[in-house]
């Protein structure tokens, strides 16, 4: 019965990783993505110092990090998305995703004095530039799923998420 238990799970991992996303997971997974870099954003600004009290803000992270995994997993399986769905997940993105990112970056430059303190400066640069990394492959996939006539303004979109993180990394530089 094992055995066929253990069938059963890779058979339903396996489907789910050959069924197609669509545009609704895709916003699903941005504002799954959001909620955690609010979530984040909070946890920093109520830091207070200490490298013990920092163990909330690393594990929200690696919890961010893991959903944009899966988004940029998903983002990969999805078919090519229409116009209007692009315009909708670049609207989302820089209306509120971005703005959110950019508040998350802010309140970590606001603590560099505590992470320093706390001899955390490295690990956090080193977070900020992992995320970063996550975020731009995230990127790249959903604007390969975009199509043509929407591609430009996803790249335009990248670039301001990206900078947001090139000035908080450069501040702990």
């Amino acid at each position: 019965m094992l055995r066929l238990s253990k069938f059963a799970q890779l058979a339903a991992s396996a489907k789910n990783a050959m069924t197609s996303r669509s545009a609704a997971s895709t916003q699903e997974n941005l504002n799954t993505i959001n909620e955690s870099v609010q979530k984040l954003t909070q946890i920093v600004t109520a830091y207070s110092g200490g490298l013990l009290a920092a163990s909330p803000i690393s594990n929200q992270e690696a919890a961010l990090g893991i959903q944009i995994k899966n988004a940029t997993a998903d983002a990969n399986a999805s078919e090519v998305v229409s116009e209007q769905e692009a315009r909708e997940i670049i609207a989302y993105i820089t209306d509120v995703l971005e703005p959110s990112i950019r508040a998350c970056m802010n309140a970590m430059k606001t603590k560099k004095e505590l992470f320093v303190a706390s001899s955390l400066q490295g690990t956090v640069t080193g977070d900020m530039k992992d995320l970063r990394v996550q975020t731009e492959t995230l990127g790249k996939a959903l604007v390969a799923k975009a199509p043509a006539s929407e591609q430009a303004a996803g790249q335009k979109t990248l670039k301001v998420v990206d900078e947001d993180f090139e000035e908080a990394i450069k501040h702990f530089a």
